[in-house]
C-alpha cells in the first residue's frame, strides 16, 4: 500500500479559551519507507544536453557526458531513452529506444563535443517529441535538460515555454532542469521544472553532476505520488493566516505540492488565526485534502485529515511549552523568504538592503536553540554575504534563489543536503585549496615550467609594447610575431592564444591591459576583465597550470597595491568555481612588486 499519511505538529498542543492565537502548524506529509523489494515502474527519459561552445569551459561537457552515461547505466532493458543535443541546432543523437544496447548509446554520448548558441527551447521540444511517441501512464516519462547559458537561438520568452513545459506535464510528461555553472538563467530553468512537475538543481560545479543524476534517478524510480495538491479548509472562525512555504496554487485554490517519493517526508507550515474556543478536549480548526496520482492506479487518490486541538483556560496555557521542532522549522522556512526577498533587492541594484536582510535573518536565526539545520543555515548566510563583499553578484543570485526554493518546495530533503553539503563542505576545502594552487614568484616569466604564459601587449600584438612583451617575444622566435599578426589585433580586456614556438610551454596567452589614468576611467575593471579572459581562455584550452606577469604594473602606471589587489581578487574567485587552471603562478620580476605580491598572498 502506497497510502501517505498526515501528520499534525503545532506550535502549542492546545489553544485557548479566552484569548486569540496565532498557531503555527507543521503539516507533515508522509509517504511509505522506501521498500527496496517493489518492482519499480518502467522509466521513459529524454536526456537533452547542452553542447553550445561554453560547455567546452571548466571540463562541463566531460562531466556533462559523465553524468549521461552514468543514467544509462543504472537503467534496465525495459526502460525507455533517447538522447538529443543541442546548440544553434537540435539533433536526435539516440532516438527514443528500448534501453538493449547501453554500450552503444553510451559512446553516441561519449562522442559529444561542444558548438556554438544555445536553442534551449527547441532542444527541449525534440526531448518532448522523443519522449511522446512512447508516452504510457504507468510509465515515468520525464525529459532531463541540462544547460550552462541562457537561452539565445528560437524562442526564449521564459512565459511561453513554461507554458508548453505546463502543457506538455499535463499530457504525462514532466521535466527537470539543471543548470551548470553561474552564467545560465535560473528563472527561466525553476520555472520550467516547476511548469513540468519535475526537479530543478543549480549545480555550481559540473563535477556534481553524476550525483545529482543519481539523486534525480532515485527520486524517479521512488516516485508513487504525483500532480500533489493539499487543501486546507479553515473552521469556524479559523483563519489562515499564511502558507510559509513558496508554493503554487491551482485553479481551485489548492496547494500544489511536489510529487510524492517513498522514504521523503514532505513539510509545509500553516499560519493560522484561532479566535477563542469552548473549553473542550477536542475542537476541529481545519480539515485537510491531500489528492495525487497513483502511477500504479487508474484513479485519482484522496486522504482527508483534521487538526483537532483541546481548547484550555488561560491559566492552564502555560503548562504547555513552544514546541522546538517547529520554532526551527519556522526559523528556516523565514530564512528562505529572506532569501527570495535579497533576491529581489539584488536585481533592484540594493546591496546594502541585501546586506541588512542577511544580517537580520542571522538574528532571528539566532534566537532559535540550535540543531545542525540551523547552524547549517548560519554557514550558508555566511556564505551568501561573503559573495555579497566579493561582488560576486551572479553566484549570489543563483544561491540564494536556489536556497529559498529548496526549502520547503522539493520532494527530496537528500536533494537539499547533497547541495548544502557540497557548498559548505567546498567552501572549506577551497579555501585551504587556494593556498596550494595559487603561487607568487620572483624571476622571469619566459623560463616558468607551466602550460600557458600570459604576455601582456599592446592592441596590434606587435611584442613592442613593453619589456615583457618584447622578451617574450625574443624567446618564442619569429613564427609568434607571424601568428600574432594573423590574429589582427585584441581589445582592452580580451585575451588571444598562440602556440608557445620555441618557449617551454604549450600555450601563450596575450591580453592588452588599461592604462592607468587616475581610476576614474574603469581601469579596475578593465585590469579585472584581462585576469579573467585569460582564465577562461587557459580552462577552455585544459591548461592545468598558467604563469601571470603583474599586470598594470610598470609602464602602464597602475599602483602595485591596487594591481595586486585586482590580481588576486579576479584569481580567487575563479578558482572558486573551476578546476582549471589547477594551478596559478604570479611572476614578479621587481622585487618591489614581489613584495607586494607576497604580502596579499
Amino acid at each position: 500500500m502506497n497510502a501517505p499519511t498526515i501528520q499534525f505538529i503545532p506550535l502549542r498542543e492546545v489553544v485557548s479559551t479566552t484569548t486569540s492565537a496565532t498557531l503555527d502548524v507543521l503539516v507533515k506529509i508522509v509517504p511509505p519507507d522506501l521498500d527496496r523489494t517493489l518492482k519499480r515502474p518502467p522509466l521513459n527519459l529524454g536526456l537533452v544536453i547542452d553542447r553550445s561552445g561554453s560547455m567546452q569551459a571548466a571540463n562541463k561537457i566531460n562531466f556533462a557526458r559523465a553524468a549521461a552515461c552514468y543514467a544509462v547505466e543504472q537503467l534496465l532493458p525495459h526502460d525507455r531513452v533517447s538522447v538529443t543535443i543541442y546548440d544553434d541546432r537540435v539533433e536526435t543523437l539516440v532516438p527514443n529506444s528500448l534501453v538493449l544496447h547501453k554500450a552503444l548509446i553510451m559512446k553516441q554520448i561519449r562522442q559529444i563535443k561542444p558548438r556554438n548558441m544555445t536553442a534551449l527551447h527547441a532542444g527541449w521540444v525534440e526531448g518532448g517529441v522523443q519522449v511522446s511517441q512512447h508516452l504510457k501512464p504507468e510509465q515515468m516519462n520525464r525529459i532531463i535538460l541540462l544547460s550552462d547559458g541562457l537561452a539565445n537561438v528560437g524562442e526564449t520568452n521564459p512565459d511561453v515555454i513554461a507554458s508548453d513545459v505546463r502543457g506538455l506535464a499535463q499530457r504525462g510528461v514532466s521535466t527537470t532542469t539543471m543548470g551548470v555553472g553561474n552564467d545560465y538563467n535560473e528563472d527561466l530553468l525553476e520555472g520550467m521544472a516547476v511548469s513540468g512537475d519535475g526537479n530543478y538543481y543549480y549545480i555550481e560545479s559540473a563535477e556534481q553532476l553524476p550525483d545529482i543524476f543519481e539523486i534525480e534517478l532515485q527520486g524517479l524510480v521512488a516516485t508513487v505520488g504525483r500532480a500533489v495538491t493539499l487543501s486546507v479548509e479553515p473552521l469556524g472562525r479559523v483563519e489562515l493566516l499564511d502558507v510559509l512555504n513558496d508554493l503554487d496554487v491551482d485553479r481551485h485554490g489548492y496547494l500544489k505540492l511536489p510529487n510524492l517519493l517513498l522514504g521523503n517526508p514532505f513539510n509545509l507550515v500553516l499560519r493560522l488565526k484561532v479566535p477563542p474556543q469552548s473549553a473542550s478536549s477536542s475542537i476541529d480548526l481545519c480539515g485537510f485534502s491531500l489528492s495525487w496520482d497513483d502511477p500504479a492506479l487508474p484513479e485519482r487518490q484522496m486522504l482527508r485529515a483534521m487538526l483537532q486541538l483541546p481548547a484550555v483556560s488561560a491559566a492552564e496555557l502555560d503548562e504547555f511549552p513552544f514546541n522546538l521542532e517547529v520554532r526551527r522549522y519556522t526559523a528556516l522556512l523565514m530564512s528562505a523568504r529572506a532569501k527570495r526577498e535579497a533576491v529581489q533587492r539584488l536585481d533592484e541594484g540594493n546591496y546594502g538592503a541585501v546586506s541588512d536582510l542577511f544580517v537580520a535573518t542571522r538574528s532571528q536565526l539566532s534566537e532559535v536553540p540550535s540543531s545542525p539545520e540551523i547552524e547549517q543555515e548560519l554557514q550558508s548566510l555566511d556564505a551568501l554575504e561573503a559573495d555579497l563583499q566579493a561582488q560576486d553578484y551572479g553566484r549570489l543570485r543563483k544561491s540564494s534563489h536556489y536556497e529559498a526554493m529548496s526549502r520547503g518546495s522539493v520532494s527530496s530533503e537528500e536533494q537539499l543536503q547533497h547541495y548544502y553539503a557540497q557548498k559548505l563542505g567546498a567552501i572549506d576545502k577551497k579555501q585551504k585549496d587556494l593556498n596550494h594552487r595559487i603561487l607568487v614568484v620572483q624571476g622571469d616569466i619566459i623560463y616558468q615550467q607551466v602550460d600557458a604564459i600570459v604576455n601582456t601587449t599592446d592592441a596590434n600584438l606587435t611584442g613592442t609594447g613593453n619589456e615583457v612583451a618584447a622578451a617574450i617575444h625574443r624567446a618564442a622566435g619569429p613564427a609568434l610575431e607571424e601568428a600574432c599578426r594573423l590574429l589582427k589585433g585584441c581589445k582592452i580586456g580580451e585575451a588571444k592564444l598562440t602556440k608557445g614556438y620555441n618557449l617551454p610551454v604549450h600555450h601563450i596567452l596575450h591580453t592588452v591591459a588599461p592604462l592607468w589614468q587616475g581610476g576614474g576611467q574603469g581601469e579596475e575593471k578593465l585590469l579585472a576583465q584581462c585576469y579573467r579572459s585569460c582564465l577562461e581562455l587557459a580552462a577552455q584550452n585544459n591548461c592545468q597550470s598558467i604563469a601571470f606577469p603583474a599586470i598594470g604594473c610598470g609602464a602602464l602606471g597602475f599602483p602595485a597595491e591596487i594591481a595586486t589587489q585586482v590580481a588576486f581578487a579576479v584569481v580567487t574567485d575563479f578558482l572558486k568555481t573551476h578546476s582549471l587552471p589547477d594551478r596559478v603562478v604570479f611572476v614578479c620580476f621587481d622585487s618591489g612588486i614581489y613584495a607586494s605580491y607576497l604580502a596579499r598572498s
